[in-house]
């Protein structure tokens, strides 16, 4: 929200001290809407942003998959190749969110915010969990890398359905609502699968 200012008026010692304390206010909201929009815990937290990470990190994981499902590299290079652009990608959006904020308020944020910052991209990294230890016990002998690669692409598409349906209940509360979030959600992962076949 803008504050139009006479200039007149700031000669006024009132007027300069009652500025700046609505500025300072405007500083110390914005950082408490951080604090409160990303420093939550449990299902509140998951509600308002763990979901739509997790279907970004869940997405960009699959689309790994299918990549190395192409010329499927030994298992342990192939979990080493998931963990890490999910670990990349995770750190960019924590980035880009810093960088939004720094911008935003023009000012550096404080240790406790960069920590929320993380936990909020943190999602984006855990979609590739479950993935990876398919992976790691291919490389111990479990499986071939071909099974575990297929393995994972199925995890991810269920993962997508539960965090659709998820989101689908949030937004509206019932059930069929949140059957149709689930299956829209893995309609979008199965784009992916399809435009991988039909032009690779």
């Amino acid at each position: 929200m803008s504050i139009a200012v006479d200039e007149k008026s700031l000669k006024h010692p009132s007027s300069r001290t009652s500025l700046l304390i609505s500025r300072s206010s405007r500083t110390v909201v914005k950082r408490h809407q951080l604090l409160y929009n990303l420093d939550m815990t449990g299902d509140e937290r998951f509600s308002k942003h763990s979901v739509s990470k997790a279907i970004y990190g869940s997405i960009s994981v699959l689309a790994v998959l299918l990549v190395l499902a192409e010329h499927p590299p030994a298992a342990w290079r192939a979990a080493v190749t998931l963990f890490g652009s999910a670990l990349a990608i995770a750190l960019a959006e924590a980035y880009s969110e810093t960088v939004a904020e720094m911008i935003s308020r023009r000012a550096r944020l404080t240790g406790a915010e960069l920590g929320a910052v993380w936990r909020s991209a943190r999602p984006i990294l855990l979609a590739a969990n479950l993935p990876t230890l398919f992976l790691l016990l291919s490389a111990a002998g479990l499986y071939p890398v071909s099974s575990a690669l297929l393995i994972a692409e199925y995890a991810v598409y269920a993962a997508l359905f539960v965090y659709g349906a998820w989101s689908g209940r949030l937004l509206h509360g019932t059930w069929w609502r949140s059957l149709v979030g689930g299956l829209f959600t893995l309609a979008v992962g199965a784009l992916i699968g399809l435009i991988k076949y039909f032009f690779h």
